[in-house]
């Protein structure tokens, strides 16, 4: 494929003159990364928040009255996992040896699809790389076509600028920043956004 920046006319893009589909996607995409970082430090400040006042869940209002939402604490979920398989190997061949059973090494597996992968073609088995033997537990599958997008550093700071505005009116009147900070965009990037 090559790229083509010139906004050339695809099926579903805008005229030369507005934003193509894929302009749009990328723009977004790159306002939603702008405005991950500022989502993060807000996350954490309203969990010290919630955590100081002992409050399990609060209502978030506009200025003037709406209810936008709600904001609740989880505690978490409580989960156990093994930290030492080398350990719990030993402890259970002493303990309980029924419970060992023998497995094909996952590197090993991996090796024999990624070979298949390669070299079969969508639908079609594995085959052992020394033999050729048809391998029936493994199956060859094409993924569903997407698109990627990768974004700029200007766009970076473009659509920093944008967020800036928007999350300008998140900020408390005494925090609030002028219109358009020049250091900010280098602050976000940088994850320094509430510093």
């Amino acid at each position: 494929m090559t790229e083509q920046t010139t906004g050339g006319a695809i099926t579903g893009a805008a005229p030369a003159a507005g934003m193509t589909n894929a302009e749009k996607l990328v723009a977004l995409q790159t306002y939603n990364k702008a405005l991950k970082p500022m989502e993060e430090h807000l996350r954490a400040a309203t969990l010290t928040d919630m955590q100081d006042a002992r409050a399990e869940r609060v209502g978030a209002y506009l200025p003037g009255g709406e209810k936008i939402g709600t904001v609740g604490v989880n505690a978490g979920r409580k989960t156990a996992r093994v930290t030492d398989a080398r350990a719990a190997l030993l402890w259970a061949m002493n303990k309980y040896p029924d419970e060992i059973t023998r497995i094909v090494n996952p590197a090993f597996l991996k090796a024999l699809t990624d070979y298949a992968a390669l070299f079969a073609e969508a639908g079609e088995p594995g085959v052992d790389p020394k033999d050729g033997e048809l391998l029936d537990f493994i199956q060859v599958q094409q993924g569903a076509p997407y698109v990627t997008v990768t974004t700029t550093k200007e766009g970076v700071a473009h659509m920093t600028k944008l967020a800036h505005g928007f999350a300008g009116m998140l900020e408390t009147p005494a925090k609030r920043t002028p219109a358009y900070d020049s250091d900010f965009a280098d602050r976000l990037e940088n994850g320094a956004y509430g510093q």
